[in-house]
């Protein structure tokens, strides 16, 4: 750790906590003296190479959006190189998708792609790629909708530029330096297949590869080839190939309402995801697609399954129940709006939900089973 609290660097930035450390950086959560605000600042691991920071910097300024984590500024202080971005409390996408969900409802899964679109198709209008995206460069707010979404480390992704592709020049020597590098081993599941054949060649549509494959995710639960080595021999097959063979979500098909929601996202997954990069779709087009679903992005409550299944007085039962909301009060929901993998609805299971209108009580629409117990 090179930052301790209560520093401050280059007079302006008052380090208030170690906030985490990441492939190529580590994080602090500081305080902008001058203009009296939270910020990132950002500073390359030890160990890593940090020629490229500034010019890193400098491109992930020019991206500006709300899709996107804004670069601030850049400082250079001694032997330190720190970048400064808007500071976005949450967790990122990996973290949730590890912590809180198995895997996102349809709704819920074409909100966090859009978004993630729009930060893309931001980039690219101003000529720069990420080449390192994936879901642990993706910050998102802490409610239930994760109203906020943002791409970051556009000026991380330069410096990363350099370590993966010196990364993927060892694994071709020495498969088990695989295991040996967090970098690449994050990398490998969104990685194009151009990434292994010529780093210097991707381009643009490596973002759009990697946006499928966190698609895929979201749906799935699970990247689209999996992890580690065996991503790598499965994507191997598919250039063989020059065909990807994806099964769809077993869920899939299960919920009359959002069966046509799904068939769409699950064909843009497969545009994204072509092995020649001139087949895969550009980022304009993918907002477009974006735009043309038919998606619900009203915000999310979270809360615990009171009653399931609904018991009448005369005896019988029902298929829904009662979700009490956290914050008070209970929402009334049925089995047909409920998403799992295959889990029925159990008392005490922690529960995302939308809010539809509904008499005597308002209902749940769609119900998403979360992870934390």
């Amino acid at each position: 750790m090179k930052f301790k609290a209560g520093m401050v660097i280059a007079g302006r930035y008052r380090v208030e906590a170690f906030h985490l450390e990441g492939g190529m950086q580590e994080v602090y959560r500081c305080f902008d003296l001058a203009l009296e605000r939270v910020v990132a600042l950002k500073t390359p691991r030890e160990g890593i190479v940090d020629k490229r920071f500034s010019r890193g910097a400098q491109m992930g300024a020019r991206v500006v959006h709300p899709n996107v984590a804004a670069t601030l500024d850049y400082v250079e202080e001694g032997p330190n190189r720190c970048l400064v971005e808007e500071f976005i409390e949450g967790k990122d996408l990996g973290r949730r998708l590890a912590s809180d969900f198995a895997f996102l409802d349809p709704s819920l899964a074409a909100w966090v792609v859009h978004n993630i679109a729009k930060g893309i198709q931001a980039a690219h209008k101003v000529g720069i790629c990420h080449r390192d995206l994936k879901p642990s460069n993706i910050m998102t707010s802490a409610d239930g909708h994760m109203d906020i979404i943002k791409l970051t480390d556009f000026g991380i992704a330069k410096l990363a530029e350099k370590e993966l592709e010196a990364e993927i020049e060892k694994f071709e020597q020495d498969e088990n330096t695989l295991t040996s590098s967090s970098t690449l081993l994050g990398a490998v599941p969104y990685l194009a297949p151009e990434c292994w054949n010529d780093w210097s060649s991707a381009g643009q549509p490596a973002d759009i590869w990697a946006l499928g494959a966190i698609a895929c995710h979201l749906l799935l639960g699970k990247p689209p080839f999996g992890g580690g080595k065996g991503a790598i021999m499965k994507m191997a097959q598919a250039q063989l190939t020059g065909k990807i063979e994806l099964k769809s979500p077993e869920w899939f098909g299960t919920h009359q309402e959002t069966a046509l929601l799904e068939q769409e996202l699950w064909s843009l997954v497969h545009s994204c995801l072509q092995i020649d990069p001139e087949l895969r779709l550009k980022a304009d087009e993918v907002v477009q697609r974006c735009e043309a679903l038919c998606y619900s992005a009203a915000p999310r409550k979270t809360g615990v399954i009171a009653t399931y299944p609904h018991k009448y007085a005369n005896g019988g039962t029902a298929t829904a129940g009662y979700i009490s909301v956290d914050g008070g009060g209970s929402v009334f929901f049925h089995l047909s709006e409920f998403f799992s993998a295959g889990v029925k609805p159990k008392i005490g299971q922690r529960v995302n939900f939308g809010i539809a209108a509904g008499k005597p009580k308002e209902r749940c629409s769609p119900v998403l089973l979360l992870l934390n117990p």
